[in-house]
């Protein structure tokens, strides 16, 4: 069932959302840490620090340009916003209206849409695990929210500095950047268990299934997949996901 949207009207809408609209206490406790973060976030110092940063990093965007989209709130509840971008190294949603912009943070929202309709892309706040563990934004790939097994995207921005010979003082090396991928996968239900990076290869990919491995390996080799292709291993997870959920 869709869930209601509702158009993002300024930032006391925002707040009025995020502080009112919870019920138990637990949504409460959420609602109360996601209204933290973005305050956090938009500060006059983190966005004195943020706009320093953007000129350091102009290729930091996800896709360069504003595009519509929605944030969910961890009430699960929708807000359609007309403009916005994801700054991959900052790990930040920007999110511009008749306002202004707002930065949410990992962790402030559920996740957000990025396009609408069948082309949006689908980001949520998780743990990931990858050396040391942190919340952040991945692009979810699995169609449910509540989906037994996740498969995920993390982006992450890479980037290497010049380097000058210190006795000529010329460049020896230019400087590089590029946007990388990691993928991920875990457990859907529990939100505090974390996603970790996936080895796209038939060990890595089977040991997802746990005892059902055998089943979805059969699948697998029925439809001619390739464990390296992450679209072929997204619908061994949705199949996965259809056959415990049954």
């Amino acid at each position: 069932m869709k869930l209601p949207f509702t158009r993002l009207a300024g930032l006391a809408l925002v707040l009025a959302l995020l502080a009112g609209s919870a019920r138990a206490q637990t949504a409460r406790d959420l609602t109360d840490i996601g209204l933290a973060l973005y305050q956090e976030a938009n500060s006059p110092n983190a966005l004195e620090r943020l706009h320093k940063d953007l000129v350091n990093a102009p290729a930091a965007y996800l896709v360069a340009i504003d595009q519509p989209g929605a944030l969910v709130l961890l009430t699960k509840r929708r807000i359609r916003v007309p403009a916005l971008k994801y700054n991959v190294a900052l790990h930040l949603l920007e999110a511009q209206d008749s306002t202004g912009s707002h930065v949410w943070p990992p962790g402030s929202l559920d996740g957000f849409y990025v396009g609408v309709g069948s082309a949006a892309r689908h980001f949520r706040s998780y743990t990931v695990r990858n050396g040391s563990t942190k919340t952040d934004f991945v692009e979810v790939l699995t169609a449910a929210d509540n989906s037994p097994l996740v498969l995920a995207v993390q982006h992450v921005y890479l980037h290497e500095d010049a380097e000058i010979d210190p006795v000529l003082r010329t460049e020896t090396k230019k400087a590089r950047t590029e946007m990388g991928e990691v993928i991920l996968a875990g457990i859907g239900p529990l939100p505090k268990e974390p996603l970790r990076p996936l080895a796209l290869t038939p060990r890595g990919v089977l040991r997802l299934f746990g005892t059902r491995a055998a089943e979805v390996e059969v699948f697998a080799a029925k439809e001619h997949f390739r464990f390296t292709d992450l679209d072929q291993v997204l619908r061994m997870v949705e199949y996965y996901n259809r056959m415990v959920v049954k």
